[in-house]
């Protein structure tokens, strides 16, 4: 019986599926309990996966150095790039996540498109895109004007109909950068009161291409592009609606509702409204909504681990099913890899204002440790190339892993919490309200030590930073140790429940 579970667990973790989908919330910052930007997302990915977590200095270089792209264009380098938090899923071109030294931080949503005939140059740029970013940006509206010339100059390399929404923030405010194959683009800044949800589809909806303080827009005319194609009248439509006139909606449910289920229940939950697929199908979903209370990261987080629980598409009502793997589309879903919430302040110095909460597979099942990227040593079982490799080496081997690279290591994080999602995932509801006690009790305790670590830290900072940063190195990395022996733990109790 064990044998056979187990097998039938692999097949089932470890099917080749091609679909990848994300989900990312931002909330500016009139918008949030202590006036930071928070910025949340769970990257969605099937097939066998591998997530890293890594620190990057910063890295100089010699002029006349280039940066050359994956599919061969090149572009000057910069004599000194900035340190980054890497979260990387390996061999994957669209899917990892960035936090720099001054908090930008920058993730990715796919959605589909309409084109069908994009234009690049040089094979265009994919996977650098937003690497560059996190090298090159000190502020969010500054990484949008990066991606845009960069957009600009290649194109984007997703293939017809495809698409992406990068959503990029930093200590001050969020952008959405919505792209579309080839070289058109259009990004918004997210308004300081409000929250965006965003799922698989562009969410952009009204554009004023006069106010360029909210927008900002591709060299080439995006309207005009639209004008060509015959989907946008000026004389006849009343607004320039990017995602109805760009998009393809391939989000399940969509035509029958009006909306992404999973934009509906992020807005839900954060604003206190609900909108019905009758006023939906009218108008459709707004951008962003404004919030019924100013929101933490725990809110974030609670919104990374729902299942639709208490509407008419609750995926929790059936005991004896893991919801994650249901007939609705669920915002925490079997194929989430990993989970952050980041939390960006302008009111401490950028050692101590960004914090990056980081749950190692699904959030459901798994708890959030919050490191201090700046000052992160991350402990070396949270990454893995096969040889002790380092991140360079990691970097190099992005789409060409190394032999190797998925086989289990047991004592490596990304394991180490699969394992828990994994077996519990087996008999959910029996194991779920165990294992979430513990993660609550702990992410309860980090919330509640938080002041005073950053408190000491800050004091310490006056004096000496760098004792400032080992202190916070020291404070994560112990509370990450914690959490793997925790898992541990559960493991055990949950594999004596599961096999009984």
């Amino acid at each position: 019986m064990k044998k056979f579970l187990f097998f039938s667990l692999l097949i089932f973790i470890f099917l080749p599926f091609t679909s990848k989908a994300c989900y990312t919330i931002v909330a500016g910052k009139k918008a949030t309990a202590d006036g930071s930007v928070l910025f949340a997302h769970n990257e969605d990915d099937w097939g066998i996966q591998l997530m890293n977590f890594w620190n990057v200095p910063r890295q100089h270089f010699k002029p006349g150095a280039v940066v050359t792209l994956v599919r061969g264009g090149t572009l000057p380098q910069v004599s000194e790039t900035w340190a980054f938090s890497w979260i990387q899923d390996v061999h994957q071109e669209f899917s990892d996540l960035y936090m720099n030294e001054w908090g930008v931080t920058i993730a990715s949503n796919a959605c589909g498109s309409r084109i069908t005939d994009p234009e690049t140059t040089d094979g265009g740029i994919g996977y650098m895109l937003r690497r560059i970013v996190a090298q090159r940006a000190r502020t969010a509206r500054e990484g949008v004007k990066i991606a845009g010339q960069l957009l600009d100059k290649f194109g984007y390399a997703v293939g017809p109909k495809g698409g992406r929404t990068l959503v990029i923030a930093d200590k001050n405010e969020a952008w959405l950068l919505d792209i579309l194959p080839g070289k058109y683009w259009i990004a918004e800044r997210v308004p300081d009161d409000a929250v965006v949800l965003q799922p698989n589809i562009y969410v952009i909806r009204k554009v004023d291409f006069n106010d360029t303080v909210n927008f900002i827009f591709s060299k080439k005319d995006i309207r005009q592009y639209a004008i060509s194609k015959g989907w946008y009248n000026p004389k006849k439509d009343k607004v320039f609606d990017f995602s109805y006139i760009f998009s393809e909606f391939r989000a399940r449910h969509f035509k029958e509702r009006g909306f992404d289920t999973r934009q509906w229940r992020g807005q839900q939950l954060l604003s206190g409204k609900t909108v019905s697929a009758k006023e939906a199908k009218k108008s459709g979903l707004p951008f962003s909504v404004i919030p019924d209370r100013k929101l933490t990261p725990a809110d974030l987080m609670q919104v990374l681990r729902d299942h639709y629980e208490g509407t008419p598409y609750d995926m929790t009502r059936d005991k004896k099913a893991n919801p994650n793997n249901g007939s609705e589309r669920t915002i925490c879903t079997l194929s989430t890899q990993v989970s952050v919430v980041a939390q960006l302040r302008s009111n401490l110095p950028k050692e101590i204002g960004p914090v990056l909460w980081l749950s190692f597979g699904r959030p459901d099942v798994n708890t959030y440790v919050p490191f201090y990227p700046v000052a992160a040593q991350i402990p070396a079982c949270y990454h893995f190339v096969p040889g002790n490799g380092n991140w360079q080496v990691s970097l190099q081997h992005q789409l060409k892993p190394l032999p190797g690279t998925f086989t289990y290591q047991p004592d490596k994080a990304f394991w180490i919490f699969n394992d828990l999602e994994n077996i519990s995932g087996i008999r959910y509801f029996e194991t779920i309200g165990m294992i979430q006690k513990v993660w609550k009790a702990k992410e309860k305790e980090a919330f509640a030590w938080q002041p005073a670590i950053e408190k000491s830290a800050l004091t310490l900072y006056k004096t000496n930073p760098k004792k400032a940063i080992l202190f916070l190195q020291n404070y994560s990395n112990s509370l990450a140790t914690d959490a793997l022996k925790a898992s541990k733990k559960l493991l055990v109790k949950v594999k004596s429940q599961v096999y009984r």
